[in-house]
């Protein structure tokens, strides 16, 4: 009997280590917090068409939005552990739980960092018949005491909705959020006038820079983004210690075996230098950035800690 069940152990394990081996035998889901069509969605396919080459029994992109990102969160981390159900956590799952008093999951606790995708700058838009066309400008018809200045956002608890309210905070301005469920919705109301100013990534803004329907103030991060070399950033207009840049990545259920997680982390790794990636993130000002497993983990607890701070000075709280 005791040789029955020790051959019992050894089958089920050699059956894990096969499949595990085997990964994956069958069609990965990817679950996107954002509307198809918005630059995180963009970013993904992008990705998921290279690594198509590399999974053959197929990816499925799914968009499950609403909620600032915690739908798709919570969908996940009730998922199976066993890496065919993997979740493209972006600047809302970092900041999420510092802005929510309670999430239906422990962010920390229910998922395993994979690999960072990507990083983004955003830009300050105005549509065209807003008054503004500098940032001083704006900043002065902002301090209105009398009429509070609406802006649209993706969503709540993104980082260009914090980003926002960080500069509220900062300049004293009189503004009035207006949240939208993806930079797509949110830069179609804008680019009709219904909204007149939106801190939006580039990816969202890039493909209207020509139209002459909006025009761009300032952008984050530490240089100026190629596609606008004549548009300053916040840092060289003295906004100094001001970054709203957005990001996406992969997390997995907690549990999900590490020889897994490796797996998928070494072939998003490759899929990112692949230059048809790179070229098509670069058309949109998105840079890749192929990160190993603990290189994420530690930019993840940098997010954490960033927007924790960020939400206690600007006084945000998810609407």
């Amino acid at each position: 009997m005791k040789n029955f069940f020790l051959l019992l152990v050894i089958f089920f394990q050699s059956s894990l280590i096969w499949a595990q081996s085997d990964f994956p035998n069958k069609p990965i889901t990817i679950v996107v917090a954002t509307p198809a069509g918005g630059a995180t969605d963009k970013t993904v396919r992008l990705l998921v068409k290279q690594l198509q080459t590399k999974w053959k029994n197929g990816v499925i992109v799914e968009n499950r939005i609403g909620a600032s990102g915690n739908i798709a969160s919570s969908y996940v981390a009730k998922a199976n552990p066993d890496g065919y159900t993997l979740l493209v956590s972006a600047g809302p799952f970092s900041i999420n739980p510092s802005l929510f008093k309670t999430l239906p999951f422990d962010t920390k606790k229910d998922f395993v960092p994979i690999s960072q995708i990507s990083s983004f700058a955003s830009v300050l838009l105005v549509h065209e018949s807003f008054p503004a066309k500098t940032l001083n400008d704006f900043v002065a018809i902002a301090k209105n005491p009398k009429e509070p200045l609406a802006y649209a956002s993706p969503g709540s608890g993104t980082a260009q909705h914090l980003g926002m309210e960080l500069l509220r905070s900062k300049l004293k301005l009189n503004l009035n959020h207006i949240p939208y469920k993806g930079g797509a919705p949110a830069m179609n109301d804008l680019l009709a006038g219904h909204v007149k100013v939106m801190l939006a990534g580039m990816g969202d803004a890039s493909p209207h820079f020509n139209t002459g329907r909006v025009f761009p103030l300032a952008t984050t991060g530490k240089a100026r983004s190629p596609l606008l070399p004549n548009i300053p950033t916040f840092q060289e207009l003295g906004i100094l210690d001001f970054d709203a840049s957005g990001w996406c990545g992969l997390h997995a259920p907690a549990g999900t075996p590490a020889d897994i997680i490796n797996k998928i982390n070494q072939d998003v790794v490759a899929a990112l230098a692949d230059p048809a990636i790179r070229q098509g993130m670069a058309a949109m000002d998105v840079e890749p950035r192929p990160t190993s497993v603990a290189e994420f983990r530690a930019f993840m607890d940098s997010q954490y800690a960033k927007w924790k701070e960020a939400v206690e000075l600007s006084g945000a709280k998810a609407d």
